[in-house]
């Protein structure tokens, strides 16, 4: 395959005001685009795009949040990676191996391979989406694992989506404050003790299983890379069966619990629509100025 040759750089991009990042954060944030609603989060990844010379918008572009942490897609990685002197050469890429050469100026030349023996090795074989697209997640391994060796100021000191997904998933779940809960539950008053929330009726029993369903479900959702892997997605059973369920129970559920998965199908039209908007060719064109 042949070597990928280098773009121009892009136009310096001029100062903002901190109070002119702040609303950007503020907007993107309300919209929910890039998996947070944190507006603190998403500030932190705006400065950091402007310190980077770029744009505060790009966020939604080319990060993410999983579970509060910050995430930079492959995608992103490759492309600062190439404008920033980079080359990189495929010799192969299938659902069994990705194999690339990086190469840079300064940081040298390395040769990259993932392959299933690698991934079983990672521990990342019985992943969901890797089951699903195992091409896909066997490049964006390379070229993080490529990009950072030789060029790490491309990966914005971050990993990208799929590595924060797998690091989200092995570290273990909050231990709630057991001494807290029940005092809230010796302290409640008697007319909410006779409106609790009745058991959940679906396959999943528990509200504590479901959050952790919906948020394994909506990190899944991230990671689709446009709208045919979302739609593959969205019809699997799983998928099915917790989107009716949460749809079917939210009513009871999650008011004002700050949970927010009465969005669930919400969140869903919102991905799809950044996919599409990311497929045009206005998007394309110019990022920052589409849509």
């Amino acid at each position: 395959m042949n070597a990928i040759t280098r773009h121009e750089p892009a136009p310096a991009t001029p100062s903002f005001a901190m109070n002119e990042i702040i609303q950007v954060a503020n907007a993107i944030a309300q919209g929910g685009l890039f998996g947070s609603r944190d507006p603190n989060a998403v500030l932190t990844l705006c400065l950091l795009a402007h310190a980077e010379g770029q744009h505060p918008a790009v966020v939604f572009r080319d990060y993410h949040i999983i579970s509060g942490k910050p995430a930079k897609k492959a995608e992103a990685m490759l492309r600062d990676f190439i404008n920033s002197g980079g080359r990189v050469e495929w010799h192969a890429l299938t659902d069994e191996i990705a194999d690339a050469t990086f190469m840079h100026d300064f940081g040298g030349t390395i040769r990259i391979t993932w392959d299933k023996a690698r991934a079983q090795q990672a521990q990342i074989a019985g992943n969901a989406m890797y089951k699903k697209y195992p091409r896909q997640m066997l490049r964006s391994r390379v070229i993080s694992e490529g990009v950072r060796t030789v060029c790490p100021g491309a990966t914005s000191g971050l990993y990208e989506v799929g590595e924060v997904q797998d690091i989200v998933a092995e570290s273990p779940p909050r231990q709630p404050d057991p001494v807290h809960e029940v005092q809230a539950i010796e302290h409640q008053p008697a007319e909410e003790a006779k409106t609790r929330k009745p058991p959940l009726q679906g396959p999943i029993k528990t509200r504590a299983a479901l959050r952790t369903a919906c948020g394994a479900f909506v990190s899944e959702l991230h990671g689709c890379a446009d709208t045919d892997m979302l739609d593959e997605f969205l019809a699997t059973p799983d998928a099915i069966a917790l989107v009716e369920q949460v749809s079917a129970e939210s009513e009871f559920m999650w008011k004002g619990d700050g949970a927010d998965f009465l969005g669930l199908e919400k969140e869903i039209e919102r991905r799809r629509e950044l996919l599409k908007m990311e497929a045009s060719e206005d998007w394309k064109a110019n990022p920052l100025d589409a849509g």
